[in-house]
């Protein structure tokens, strides 16, 4: 007896691992959302504000928080370096990457290095990234 619940134990984990890796696969495929970022720090940027961007995947940082990860419409040039690409996340404790993806969210914002391309295939770490700034980021929609 203990042995089946050890069994029907393990297979319901495992159904909640697939449930969630499912779930969060889902997240993942953004299907090019609009947005648009307003720069609120670094202060010294002087590019055009708000950015429209589009949204590529969630990513899970190395620190396990995750990042969404957008694609800038028109490449900005900060400190005589080409950004294509940003990195965010909820500035706030509490708030979850859904609502950065989905809603109006404050978001600290990092940069992706010059001449690298991330995809929803790359694992972030440190060197991904680049410390940049505060924001806010909206749906275009609204």
């Amino acid at each position: 007896m203990d042995q089946l619940r050890k069994a029907s134990l393990f297979d319901t984990r495992r159904a909640f691992g697939h449930a969630r890796k499912q779930s969060l696969k889902g997240a993942l495929d953004m299907g090019g959302q609009q947005h648009f970022i307003e720069i609120y720090e670094p202060y010294e940027y002087e590019g055009p504000n708000p950015l429209p961007v589009s949204g590529v995947a969630v990513l899970q940082g190395p620190t396990r928080s995750n990042y969404y990860l957008l694609e800038l419409s028109t490449p900005v040039e900060f400190d005589h370096e080409k950004v294509e690409q940003l990195l965010v996340a909820p500035r706030y404790n509490g708030d979850k990457i859904d609502r950065a993806v989905s809603s109006t969210c404050t978001v600290n914002i990092a940069r992706v290095p010059a001449g690298t391309h991330l995809d929803d295939t790359v694992s972030l770490t440190f060197d991904s990234i680049l410390r940049w700034g505060v924001g806010k980021i909206t749906p275009a929609s609204h």
